[in-house]
Formats: structure tokens, sequence, C-alpha cells
């Protein structure tokens, strides 16, 4: 995919999880792509609320900014590619550090609440031996999963059987392989048990995993009843209530 076609697909809300995450990277990498992606959705944002008076500004600026007149007219031709954009209904944030976008005037898709909202556990620093004297196989766990090598990781969680903490992160490699009825056992199985401290993470995840799995009535219970409690996750989850809905 070229270069064009990735901002297009970008815009239009057509890129997966990675494909977003390479684009980010290219961004950092590259000033002048960077500043190609901030320009289209600006356009995008002048089309989509009709202000042609801004439009014409952004074109003078850019066209007046031109080194040279086949530059120029290379712009004017991509420019005209890009006019299907008015039909998108987002804007584009760029941060230090990386690149997000926002929706505005229609609903998240699934796949953008879960792009918002997940991210994966961070590996807990201290491993109490008193857990079933398991330290080596937790230490053994964790630094395959610092590494985001998930496979290799679970292996080690899943030899601990129902060990809590091997449990939970069991439920994050599971996500991460997108072996979503597995996270979903993990995660229940931390959630029942209630004395330990990851149940207010499980169940975040459990949320975002009916989002993942297309289960969205699903998502829409867990979210509400985490919503209503004293969680830590509360006001994320009454957020994502507000797209769902």
């Amino acid at each position: 995919m070229d270069n064009n076609l990735k901002i297009e697909e970008f815009i239009d809300g057509n890129l997966t999880e990675k494909e977003l995450q390479e684009l980010m990277i290219l961004t950092e990498s590259n000033p002048n792509f960077k500043k190609d992606v901030v320009f289209r959705a600006e356009v995008n944002d002048a089309l989509r609320d009709k202000r042609y008076a801004e439009l014409r500004k952004l074109l003078n600026e850019r066209s007046n900014n031109m080194a040279s007149s086949s530059n120029k007219f290379w712009f004017q031709n991509e420019l005209l590619k890009t006019w299907h954009l008015a039909a998108a209904s987002f804007s584009l944030l760029l941060v230090v550090g990386g690149l997000w976008y926002i929706l505005s005037n229609k609903p998240f898709s699934t796949e953008r609440l879960v792009t918002k909202y997940y991210k994966p556990a961070h590996p807990i620093l201290q491993i109490r031996s008193a857990e079933m004297n398991t330290d080596d196989a937790l230490k053994e766990a964790f630094s395959f999963y610092k590494q985001n090598d998930y496979t290799n990781a679970l292996k080690y969680f899943n030899s601990l059987d129902n060990q809590i903490t091997a449990k939970f992160y069991s439920g994050v490699c599971y996500i991460e392989l997108e072996q979503y009825n597995k996270a979903i056992d993990s995660f229940e199985y931390v959630i029942s048990d209630r004395d330990n401290l990851f149940v207010e993470q499980a169940e975040w995840y459990l949320g975002l995993i009916y989002l993942m799995n297309n289960q969205k009535n699903q998502a829409i219970d867990q979210f509400e009843k985490i919503s209503d409690s004293d969680s830590y996750y509360s006001n994320q989850a009454e957020e994502i209530l507000k797209y769902l809905n």
C-alpha cells in the first residue's frame, strides 16, 4: 500500500490496529509524510463541515509553499482523489510520541473503541514467594511477557495451574493472541475468586474482550456493571457506554 493510499485509508477509518501502528511509526520518522497526514485531515474537516472558505485558504497556503510547479500540479491531482473524504466523520490529533484520532458526529466502531481503551497490563515488578513458591516460573513468564513473546509467556503462566497472578496474565496473553474465549475463561476465574488484586482489571478486560469478539450486548452488560461500581475503571466504562448505546 503506497503512502497516499495509507492516508486515505486512515482518514476513512479502514486501517487495522497493526496498520495504524505502522502509520504512527512512519509519521515520526518522516516529517513530510506527517505534514501530509495533518493536511489531509484538515481538508477532510473542511469538506465535512462545508467550510469552503477554510478549504480555499488551506489550498492557497499549501500551493504557496510548493517548491516547484510540478509539485503543485502533483498536489492538485492528489487532492482530487480525496474528495470522497467528505463522508468521513472524524478529526485528527497529533501529540508528542504518537498519532491519535477521534471521531466526531458518529459513534466509534468496535475496533476504534478497542484501540482507544485497550492496553496490555504492565508486568508486576515484585513477586511474593508465598505464592506457591513459583517465583522462578513467574520470572520466566514475565521475561517473555516483557518482550511481547506471549506464546512462550503463556506456557509458563499455564504451568502454574490456577495461581491467580498467572491466571490473570494468561488472560492478557490470550487477548494478544486473539484467543478470546480462553481469555474470557481466565478472567472469569480471577473474578470468581474475588479475593485478589486483579479483580477490577479482569472485569475491565472482560468487557473489552466482548467488544473484540463482537459481543455487543455482553459488553454493554459488563460495562454497566463497572460504571455502577466504585471500580477504578467506572468512568472509562461510562464513556464506552455512550458510544455503544
